[in-house]
């Protein structure tokens, strides 16, 4: 019996993550009551404070704001919900959660501008600059996450992640399409968070799940060690050229 527990935990560290139906439910599950969480803060936050506030010229700096805090709710809650679920793949939680910050602040600084220009030049579509923010920071802190969790597999990451932004750009583009722009429009995207948040998880699980079910059948694993390889390469090519070097001297 150890013996047997011993092989399906080297089998765990040497190959990906382990992911079934069930871990992918409760992940999106997870997802989407941490997009709900920050939807409304979102909703909240706009009935209580920027209700009286969105003819004034600090507006579109508030409502950056509101974006960077809610978004940053949700990313933090899923991932605190991935980490319970996946133990041995998320486990440098303070790490990542303070490296998600960090991005989210550098984020909130560079778009920022662009809500006080779109508020300038056409203050109805400001609801686009904040899709915009809510789909960059929630792709890019999701890629962070994983970068420093298992980077061994981030192309799987990155691949799902890329899919399940395309998806929420489309169906976020589709849904306002027919969307009269105007900024009464805020409260709408307590619904968009959700989604987003939702199906950058979804598609990013379900690539881990048909990368790792082929893993299980055929016993290929093409991406676990690709960055190996290359570091080994790299390690060859310099171990020549001192080898060159040392012979001209």
């Amino acid at each position: 019996m150890s013996e047997q527990i011993e092989i399906k935990t080297n089998e765990d560290v040497l190959g990906p993550a382990k992911v079934n139906p069930i871990s992918i439910g409760l992940s999106c599950l997870g997802s989407l009551a941490a997009g709900f969480l920050g939807g409304l803060f979102t909703l909240l936050f706009t009935y209580v404070f920027l209700g009286s506030l969105q003819t004034s010229a600090i507006f579109p700096y508030i409502l950056s704001l509101v974006g960077f805090f809610a978004i940053l709710i949700t990313v933090s809650l899923t991932f605190i919900l991935n980490r319970l679920l996946f133990t041995e793949k998320y486990k440098q939680g303070g790490v990542v959660l303070a490296q998600m910050s960090i991005l989210s602040i550098f984020l909130f600084v560079l778009i920022t501008p662009l809500y006080v220009y779109v508020n300038f030049v056409k203050p109805d579509f400001l609801i686009f600059v904040f899709l915009f923010h809510i789909l960059i920071n929630i792709l890019a802190t999701s890629l962070l996450s994983e970068i420093l969790s298992n980077y061994r597999y981030v192309l799987l990451s990155i691949y799902g992640s890329f899919i399940g932004f395309f998806v929420a750009s489309v169906l976020s583009v589709m849904f306002f399409i027919n969307f009269s722009p105007s900024r009464s429009a805020i409260y709408s995207l307590i619904g968009v968070i959700v989604v987003i948040n939702f199906i950058i998880t979804l598609f990013r699980l379900l690539f881990e799940f048909v990368y790792y079910r082929i893993y299980i059948s055929t016993g290929t694993d093409h991406l676990g060690d690709i960055f190996a390889q290359i570091e080994n390469e790299e390690k060859e090519a310099v171990a020549r050229a001192e080898k060159e070097l040392g012979t001209f001297n």
